[in-house]
């Protein structure tokens, strides 16, 4: 399942979308925010923006009362094992926490999409997957068709920016550290775009038969539903290395934390934990 493929960078950086800004005002921005970008894909006539409000604003209630509480309690928990002496272990179980916090959210957004794709027409549908392909192409560009050495650098500095984001400047040990995990990490850009592209095709595919729409949402469901179940003995292989990679890296820096580092830490994610929990309660 893909969600078992999250890595431990990606585990630390759930909230990370929104570190340059108040995570609250995004949040509480949403019911505007999700509908304006979906307006920026393709043209929205006067029903279908309404359902997609509709339909935002219950999404977006449901996450706010059954989703933020158990992200407030996981960041309790890494909060803990990361003051505490953290083990490859605990960070382990923490990411496999992550499955259960995201696959939620993950089957509504799917059911979402089933629901809404059909109800476009034939220049909505263009204009959806004109977006999609110039996504991949930027995609292609930044991941896939680039050199080993500017591959690395990238990996080294997304890394290096998401610690920092929850730990402040790493020491030139920690860095270092880093810089020496980027070179064995395995990249997995060209099989995450073949995913992208058979993914685009079976949603194209089934928009595109002359079917009425609750038989289109029926087939988007299913497809949807096993897609996320697919397993790719490659990818996996590839994903588990580099997930081992990252558990080490991880273990290795948090328990080599500076006092002014691990305060820096307690107090990102006290904020976070607060400022999730008043999202929770203010209904």
């Amino acid at each position: 399942m893909i969600m078992r493929r999250l890595t431990p960078v990606i585990v630390i950086a759930l909230l990370a979308f929104v570190a340059a800004c108040s995570l609250k005002t995004v949040y509480n921005r949403l019911d505007y925010l999700i509908p304006k970008y979906v307006e920026g894909v393709i043209t929205l006539d006067g029903v279908l923006e309404q359902q997609v409000e509709t339909r935002t604003l219950s999404l977006l209630q449901w996450h706010r009362n059954t989703q933020l509480k158990p992200y407030a309690e996981w960041l309790r928990a890494l909060q803990q094992d990361v003051n505490g002496q953290l083990t490859a272990q605990q960070l382990k179980q923490r990411i496999d926490e992550t499955e259960a916090l995201w696959l939620p959210l993950l089957v509504k957004l799917n059911d979402e999409m089933a629901y809404l794709l059909p109800l476009l027409d034939a220049e909505q549908q263009r204009e959806l997957f004109a977006y999609l392909e110039e996504t991949n192409d930027e995609f292609r560009e930044e991941f896939v068709d680039v050199d080993g050495d500017a591959r690395i650098e990238d990996y080294a500095e997304r890394m290096i920016d998401t610690y920092e984001n929850w730990f402040g400047a790493l020491t030139e040990a920690q860095e270092q550290a880093v810089e020496q995990a980027a070179v064995r990490l395995i990249s997995t850009a060209e099989l995450r775009l073949q995913r992208r592209l058979r993914w685009q095709l079976g949603i194209r595919a089934i928009l595109a038969k002359d079917d009425a729409v609750e038989i289109k949402r029926e087939r988007l469901r299913a497809f949807l539903a096993n897609f996320e179940q697919e397993n790719d003995p490659t990818m996996n292989a590839m994903t588990d290395i580099n997930q081992q990679i990252v558990v080490s890296l991880t273990v290795e820096i948090a328990n080599s934390l500076t006092p002014d580092q691990k305060e820096f830490f307690v107090s990102k994610t006290n904020d976070y934990i607060r400022m999730l929990t008043e999202l929770a309660e203010n209904r």
